[in-house]
């Protein structure tokens, strides 16, 4: 499987032409990093000496940095609580990702907003202490999204639904979301939860991991064959284009049901430092790619070694343009017409 340097950079180029709308959990994410020289005399835990903070975009936060990333414009929905937390997330996101035009968010007075920090020693994560309250949207709350969503959703080329299961994407919410969608034409691809996973019918893609995929059926999936068959499965329930399962150090497997055909992608991955944020570069890298028009397996290519970059990064990084075409170079996966 090889794409063509043409076709690659054309699509760069259409990348900056489009905008991709984010809907779904935000996150901030808060790092204490330091170092470890001696253990607590109160318990038998480590203490660690913190000599480094920074904060970065999590959850649906981190797909609309990796599509500015990538030269793609985001329109962001999703909810904070009105914070210091929540005003850092915003402030991240009118820094690195968005224009407050296309920031659509939900304020609650009564929620906070979700933070998680982790606390790194020696490069290992020591432990993660979350902040949250996972509380449904109310029906009032959804009324309101879904006419700004419908407004904004004209403008854009695709619709990620990034579903971390915090409250913010309702069942409901979910199909009229994708209802929306369907009516206008666009592409909706879904990084999915398994406990709303037989909710995205009708959609383009959806991206689980093979535990993900693996729960909802109730079975584990391992080998190829196992893989394919859980594809056609799911596939006849929800009615997808195409069928992503990614599996970790067995890279990933795409289902594309008009063709009826399957292709295995192998991991490209040189070293994992932290896999923080490698499902939200899959779909992020995946859908800007589908939008421009690409083909699905090249874009699921391209989504591959994507994570096989992001995985080597601390965090919930992001991928450029540059790195993938490089990636694409090294691994021999770019064809070069003479």
């Amino acid at each position: 499987m090889k794409i063509k340097k043409t076709s690659l950079r054309k699509s760069f180029e259409d990348l900056g032409k489009i905008k991709v709308l984010v809907i779904g959990d935000l996150i901030l994410d808060e790092y204490l990093i330091g170092s470890v020289e001696r253990i607590s005399p109160e318990a038998p835990v480590p203490v660690v000496w913190v000599r480094n903070e920074k904060q970065s975009l999590g959850g649906s936060g981190n797909v609309v940095q990796n599509l500015s990333s990538i030269g793609v414009s985001g329109v962001v929905f999703g909810r904070i609580g009105l914070d210091k937390a929540g005003d850092s997330l915003e402030g991240h996101l009118l820094a690195n990702s968005v224009t407050s035009e296309d920031l659509v968010l939900l304020k609650s007075k009564t929620l906070p907003t979700i933070l998680k920090t982790r606390i790194i020693a020696s490069h290992q994560q020591v432990c993660r202490v979350d902040r949250e309250e996972v509380v449904p949207l109310t029906i009032e709350e959804e009324k309101k999204i879904l006419i700004q969503f419908e407004s904004k959703l004209k403008e854009c080329a695709a619709v990620i639904l990034s579903d971390y299961d915090k409250g913010y994407l309702t069942p409901s919410l979910i199909q009229s979301v994708i209802a929306l969608c369907n009516r206008e034409n666009k592409i909706v691809t879904v990084d999915p939860q398994v406990s709303h996973f037989f909710l995205y019918k009708n959609i383009h893609i959806m991206t689980p991991n093979h535990h993900e995929a693996g729960k909802a059926l109730g079975r584990k999936l391992m080998s190829d064959l196992e893989i394919e068959v859980a594809c056609r499965e799911i596939s006849e329930k929800l009615n997808p284009d195409a069928m992503m399962i990614t599996r970790g150090e067995k890279g990933m497997s795409i289902y594309e049901r008009k063709t009826n055909s399957f292709y295995h992608i192998p991991t490209v991955a040189k070293e994992v430092f932290d896999v923080t944020g490698a499902g939200d570069t899959v779909i992020t890298t995946y859908t800007a790619f589908v939008a421009t028009g690409m083909p699905i397996a090249d874009a699921a290519l391209i989504s591959n070694v994507s994570a096989g970059i992001v995985v080597g990064k601390l965090g919930a990084a992001t991928v450029t343009q540059k790195e993938i075409e490089e990636a694409l170079q090294t691994l021999g996966y770019l064809e070069v017409e003479s």
